[in-house]
């Protein structure tokens, strides 16, 4: 019953809502208005607002991308494909809060219609069917991407009280797969908390080998598994994780 009541609230406190049409939380503060698009190539912090994301946006190595909480991006399939991508060596700073979490969303609210949030590490993984017995693989998600290596401590940012909708995209059915949160050979020094990966068209969260732990992860309403791991995924700190169809 203690597990039961802790999965409501924790659904209920950080992830008030399913957009944020609701504004009995916002800040008082008046959001900006702006867009994201293409490469993050030098430091950069997002003001709490409203944000449109327009395609692939790539956090490129050694830049940190930092995401004030409260904040809301929009993806509209019907521009081509969007998604939020962490390159090896990038950070992404998405700290919200229980009353302002960060959302990304999509315009139509139809599940897979975006990339969702991916990150790529240099933490290692084991095995897979691209490359058995390797410390490296490629990616699934279309980009083609490299991953893997030795360095367990990897640290792609910090994203605590973030809540991703609509995303996800089924590998059976199309040559490449989307989730609402991939990790891919992500290591330990990642802070994941408080997360929330809503109605997606695939797996709610997937982590592809890596190190790297969560804690309070919410699986609401994803059309393949909640949770998924391979490539010999090693997370040794994890608390606190439920789903819901």
């Amino acid at each position: 019953m203690k597990k039961l009541l802790y999965a409501i609230a924790v659904s209920a406190t950080i992830f008030t809502g399913c957009s944020k049409d609701d504004d009995d939380t916002q800040p008082t503060k008046v959001p900006v208005e702006g867009e994201i698009t293409g490469d993050i190539t030098s430091n950069r912090t997002l003001a709490y607002g409203n944000y449109t994301l327009k395609g692939m946006v790539k956090i490129q190595s050694g830049v940190t991308l930092t995401i004030e909480a409260g904040s809301t991006f929009t993806a509209d399939k019907s521009n081509g494909e969007d998604g939020l991508v962490v390159l090896n060596g990038g950070k992404l700073i998405a700290n919200g809060t229980a009353d302002n979490p960060i959302v990304l969303t999509e315009k139509s609210k139809i599940a897979g219609s975006w990339a969702g949030i991916i990150m790529y590490g240099d933490a290692p993984i084991v095995n897979s069917s691209t490359a058995v017995g390797t410390q490296v693989a490629i990616s699934e998600d279309g980009l083609n991407l490299s991953y893997g290596g030795t360095n367990a401590a990897h640290n792609g940012g910090s994203l605590k009280y973030v809540r991703v909708e609509y995303a996800g995209q089924v590998i059976t059915t199309n040559n490449k797969e989307h989730n609402g949160f991939s990790f891919y050979s992500v290591g330990n020094g990642t802070v994941l908390e408080n997360l929330v990966s809503y109605k997606g068209n695939d797996d709610g969260f997937e982590f592809y080998g890596g190190t790297v732990s969560g804690k309070n992860l919410v699986s609401y309403g994803n059309s393949d598994d909640f949770f998924d791991w391979q490539h010999g995924w090693r997370g040794q700190d994890n608390t606190n994780w439920f789903s819901y169809q």
